[in-house]
């Protein structure tokens, strides 16, 4: 059976999203950075608001660089719909004035012509049009959980989740990540992250993994493996509650494996005949979740 993701590296765990008192955060910089430090994380980025921050590399910890660039109008999103896209790993300056009128490919363009990756942030808090985004170009990932975007800090669209079946529904299967996106720093910190496979915890090779979709999305299980052929896709995993498969198939019986008297640690899906991808979600008994990229599978003679 064929793995999902390249493992022959160490899985690096990180936080692409947060805010501090360089943009509308709480936290300088500086006590931003040592609190994620402190709590085990292995790299992160400041994206604060059109403000560029600065990369640094020491024994044990990554910051890459970062910035959350945004365009669109809150009060018409008819007319002007609303797209934060987060940059990372830019090796230069992103070459934009701050204005909120850019085409969203404008704003993924520059950030790959100064050498970053770029992510979509909070689809679902932005009321994001998922078919909108089908024609864009340079999307490295999108987030499929933001913690700030829920309750109690936001408006209740933390979960992105549906809009990664709609868009690999129409082809588009795009990896997906989260974070914290923290500004207050009140209980939103430390809770929702990414595992990166790598080589090394460098700059360039977090910044390749993250753009060759070697990652997940997390806020306690953990993937050890996932694999399929032509007829399954087998999960290995930390001891969870529930592992959930999705695809395209909409009436599906035998998509959920639940632990009953122990914790579940691998869980196998049968490919259907109308399945075109699958990806896999993992549950914990405290309600902790983590989210594979989807993949496209084909089932044997089909």
């Amino acid at each position: 059976m064929q793995s999902l993701y390249d493992m022959s590296g160490q899985w690096y765990k990180g936080n692409l999203h947060m805010h501090t008192t360089q943009s509308d955060g709480a936290l300088s910089p500086e006590e931003a950075i040592d609190l994620y430090r402190r709590a085990g994380y292995d790299f992160l980025a400041l994206t604060d608001h059109w403000k560029q921050s600065e990369p640094m590399e020491s024994p044990g910890f990554l910051q890459l660089t970062g910035c959350e660039f945004d365009t669109g109008d809150m009060n018409d999103l008819q007319a002007h719909p609303i797209y934060h896209i987060v940059g990372i790993g830019m090796e230069r300056a992103v070459a934009l004035r701050r204005a909120h009128d850019y085409p969203p490919q404008v704003l993924l363009d520059a950030i790959q012509e100064a050498g970053g990756v770029a992510i979509l942030a909070h689809p679902a808090w932005s009321l994001t049009d998922p078919s909108s985004i089908l024609p864009f170009t340079g999307l490295a990932a999108a987030e499929i959980f933001n913690t700030f975007s829920g309750v109690p800090y936001s408006n209740a669209h933390a979960e992105s989740s549906l809009y990664f079946d709609l868009w690999a529904k129409d082809g588009l299967l795009l990896p997906c990540t989260a974070a914290d996106d923290c500004h207050w720093y009140k209980g939103e910190q430390t809770c929702s992250y990414m595992m990166v496979n790598a080589p090394a915890l460098t700059t360039s090779a977090i910044r390749a993994a993250i753009a060759a979709g070697n990652f997940y999305a997390s806020q306690g299980p953990r993937f050890t493996d996932i694999r399929y052929d032509g007829e399954t896709v087998e999960v290995f995993c930390s001891h969870v509650q529930t592992v959930v498969f999705y695809s395209d198939t909409v009436y599906c019986n035998d998509r959920l494996t639940t632990a009953d008297s122990e914790p579940v640690a691998s869980a196998r899906y049968a490919i259907k005949p109308s399945d075109r991808y699958v990806r896999v979600e993992l549950i914990d008994a405290d309600g902790r979740r983590a989210w594979s990229k989807p993949f496209a599978v084909k089932k044997s003679g089909r």
